[in-house]
């Protein structure tokens, strides 16, 4: 069905066609586009890493060479040794973006603090490296609260662990990260992950974030400036010990990890301008 709605929707004076998650796009449909409009630009972007096999398919890979832009947040796939391996003629890498209407500091309630209040938040779905990070963060005396997807193995784990058992979305997730002294991001091991959507999200809804550390995101958001950094769970521990007591400076690395994010414009829009120039 999608191939056959990209033939019916795409007609003359189209510039660019646009393709997302397009993994079940054929390169006969592609080919088709292209006679009939030589002139359109065919741009796919992603957000996921195209050489771990669960984000590629054999439809997909058939299409890299009539590909005229790949654009994607994984600064390792533009390398030679990757996409220019499959064919893909031009790359561009672009950071993780955020929705300026979603993603921004909002007013909390005493209310919204019994709701979704807590000294430490995680969002995001389950993986086995970040349950260990979050039981050692548990066992260790520090309450911690998890809202996404696939965490029912850890409900009443420990008493110290709080398993929402669902997502938090739009204002929700605005709420989760304004009423949590510490929102944790961890990225995610299967994309190889220097930097994930969380990364820009946590920052522009002004949330003090303690990220997974790597030199690609310190040199976006500045260690103890706009964000904090863990390389493993003892340091993880002590960093959450520590930030937990220090409200004013938490309050200082929010703040500006908010302007750092508006300063370098990474907003949705501005990335899809920066695709467009």
């Amino acid at each position: 069905m999608a191939n056959n709605n990209i033939l019916s929707s795409v007609d003359f004076g189209k510039d660019i066609l646009w393709m997302e998650a397009a993994s079940m796009i054929k390169s006969k449909t592609l080919r088709e586009v292209k006679s009939r409009y030589q002139d359109i630009k065919i741009v796919c972007y992603s957000e996921d890493d195209i050489f771990n096999r669960r984000n590629c398919s054999v439809w997909q890979k058939q299409c890299f060479p009539l590909i005229d832009l790949w654009v994607t947040t994984k600064s390792f796939n533009v390398s030679l040794a990757e996409l220019p391996s499959l064919g893909v003629r031009k790359t561009l890498f672009v950071n993780n973006s955020y929705d300026p209407s979603i993603h921004k500091p909002v007013s909390i309630a005493d209310k919204d603090k019994e709701i979704y209040g807590a000294e430490i938040s995680f969002i995001g779905t389950f993986e086995k490296y970040r349950a260990n990070s979050l039981l050692a963060l548990a066992e260790n005396g520090l309450e911690i609260r998890v809202w996404g997807n696939g965490w029912s193995s850890l409900k009443n784990k420990h008493k110290n662990l709080r398993i929402e058992g669902r997502p938090a979305y739009n204002l929700e997730f605005a709420k989760v990260v304004n009423s949590s002294a510490i929102n944790l991001c961890f990225l995610r091991r299967s994309n190889r992950d220097l930097q994930t959507c969380r990364s820009v999200e946590l920052p522009a809804c002004g949330g003090f974030m303690i990220h997974e550390r790597n030199k690609e995101i310190e040199a976006l958001l500045p260690d103890e400036e706009a964000a904090i950094y863990f390389s493993s769970n003892l340091e993880l521990i002590k960093l959450c010990r520590v930030w937990l007591k220090n409200q004013k400076d938490r309050q200082r690395i929010s703040r500006q990890g908010r302007r750092r994010v508006e300063c370098l414009r990474l907003s949705h829009a501005d990335n899809i301008v920066r695709v467009f120039d």
